[in-house]
């Protein structure tokens, strides 16, 4: 990856970055030198080596794209953590209001940057759906329109459902301390779009945009905003 220097997105952009968490020795090496203290404890709590290796990749990758952003090394970007655990960036130069995001789904990580609101973005690897994660992620309403899906179109629409409510989540910071059904859409409409209603507000859904994200034929993924007339801008 070049480590040229980088202008911050456009109110009207948000930019995306994608790429391969599976990495040979020497860059994962490179990656883990990037870290600070606190990321190389919480590497070294995982449980299995291609975890540990994927998320060494992940932080080092976000760190090394940051730093082309702000001029700054990788380590030298300062990262804290808001209450429900969402990163931020306290390194930037003043008048920089560069928000971000990271996902990651197996060895597929994705990274959305903003400048001056809040960004969420959500990948996931399609997999078979257990019986109780519709009961989970959808409203009621929702589940009416999935109950009355093909048994082929079902997986394609959860994913991409789920994809688009764990990305508003993460554009609040909040996880999923709010329900999924917080923010409730139409499954009938596939690719970019706007909630139907968020809690139950028909009014506040309009304030919200969300973009489709195609990592992989195997990948589901949305990058969402509380922020209107904004684009993608694929930065790989």
């Amino acid at each position: 990856m070049s480590s040229s220097p980088l202008s911050p997105p456009s109110v009207q952009e948000v930019h995306v970055w994608q790429w391969d968490l599976d990495v040979c020795a020497s860059d994962f090496e490179r990656y883990w030198e990037m870290l600070s203290a606190q990321e190389h404890e919480r590497a070294d709590n995982f449980r299995f080596e291609r975890h540990r290796r994927r998320y060494v990749t992940g932080r080092g990758v976000l760190r090394q794209i940051l730093g082309r952003y702000l001029a700054h090394s990788p380590q030298a970007v300062a990262l804290e953590y808001g209450a429900e655990g969402k990163p931020f960036c306290t390194s930037q130069p003043a008048g920089w209001t560069i928000c971000f995001n990271l996902s990651h789904s197996e060895n597929t990580a994705a990274l959305a940057i903003s400048s001056g609101f809040e960004v969420g973005i959500d990948v996931e690897h399609v997999r078979p759906i257990e019986e109780s994660m519709p009961l989970q992620v959808f409203s009621t309403r929702e589940r009416e329109q999935f109950d009355a899906l093909s048994d082929a179109e079902r997986q394609a629409v959860f994913f991409e459902t789920w994809a688009r409510k764990e990305a508003c989540l993460k554009a609040l910071g909040t996880g999923f301390i709010l329900p999924p059904e917080h923010f409730e859409f139409d499954l009938s409409v596939h690719g970019d779009t706007a909630p139907r209603f968020v809690g139950g507000d028909a009014e506040e859904s309009t304030h919200w945009r969300i973009r489709a994200l195609s990592p992989s034929p195997t990948c589901a993924g949305a990058v969402a905003a509380r922020h209107t007339g904004w684009s993608i801008i694929n930065m790989n």
